[in-house]
């Protein structure tokens, strides 16, 4: 937008609103959180990655059931049971399924808004910040509700495939915590790289760069990966540190850092998107 034309749009908003103070009223009313949230959730078209975050979670549990089923002699005599299906069911989707996916659904709805030049409306009527933040509540919402899907399919696995008992599910339902926060760490950094590449292609060369560097770091240095953003997920998972599954200490550590990133993303995201004009 150049400076004659903001002078001149600044203009008519005044003599609009002059002439008309019940429509500058309500121009002035801001749209709720709330609202934003209800939109972003209606124009997010997500039924697919329901779908697919659904079956590839499935090929996890499978993995550690039949992990179990190989090995069900010696857990039995080390007394292991739910850790026994938790470890080889997340490694996976922690690695590579659930960053992926979550990556190509933030990415999607992001480029959408490039293709509609929505943010250069957004920051013509000052309601950018609104927006932001019922995007995040969505993203909150949504990296809950992935995260619901492993932990339910994972106990229904446990429970009516291995018959294991409730008692010692505790800790596997505790690190949902963690692991909600690094799934919407990650859909937040991906929404910061959106904001700049503008594209879902551009978007997504960009993460899977970053995904394939946290495999890397995951299997060669998992001490460093506990703050890499796209290894946020095994870390908070402690899918490669079952003896410390149950841990305050590993839990604490992973929510923290992927509270960092969500906050750096977020700062980084709200302002590449106030600059879009």
């Amino acid at each position: 937008m150049t400076h004659a034309h903001a002078t001149n749009s600044t203009i008519d908003l005044a003599t609009i609103s002059a002439a008309d103070p019940i429509h500058a009223s309500a121009r002035r009313r801001r749209p709720s959180v709330a609202a934003a949230f209800r939109w972003e959730a209606r124009k997010a078209g997500n039924l697919w990655y329901w779908i697919v975050t659904v079956l590839f979670d499935a090929i996890g549990m499978f993995n550690g059931w039949s992990q179990y089923i190989d090995y069900q002699d010696e857990f039995a005599r080390q007394g292991v049971t739910w850790a026994a299906i938790w470890g080889q069911a997340m490694l996976l989707p922690s690695m590579v399924f659930m960053p992926v996916l979550v990556s190509a659904f933030a990415a999607q709805i992001e480029s959408n808004e490039h293709r509609g030049r929505n943010w250069q409306r957004l920051n013509a009527t000052g309601t950018v910040g609104v927006a932001i933040a019922g995007k995040m509540l969505h993203g909150l919402v949504a990296s809950f509700l992935t995260v619901l899907v492993f932990e339910v399919e994972f106990v229904l696995v446990g429970r009516f495939a291995a018959g294991f008992d409730f008692a010692g599910l505790g800790p596997f339902l505790v690190r949902g915590i963690p692991l909600t926060l690094s799934v919407w760490a990650i859909m937040t950094l991906t929404q910061a790289v959106s904001a700049k590449t503008e594209s879902f292609a551009g978007t997504m060369s960009v993460m899977m760069v970053l995904i394939i560097g946290g495999c890397v770091l995951s299997l060669v240095a998992p001490a460093v990966a506990q703050l890499y953003p796209c290894a946020l997920i095994t870390s908070a998972s402690g899918a490669r540190d079952l003896v410390n599954i149950a841990s305050p200490g590993s839990m604490i550590v992973s929510t923290i850092a992927a509270a960092a990133w969500i906050v750096i993303s977020t700062l980084i995201f709200r302002r590449l998107a106030r600059r879009a004009i």
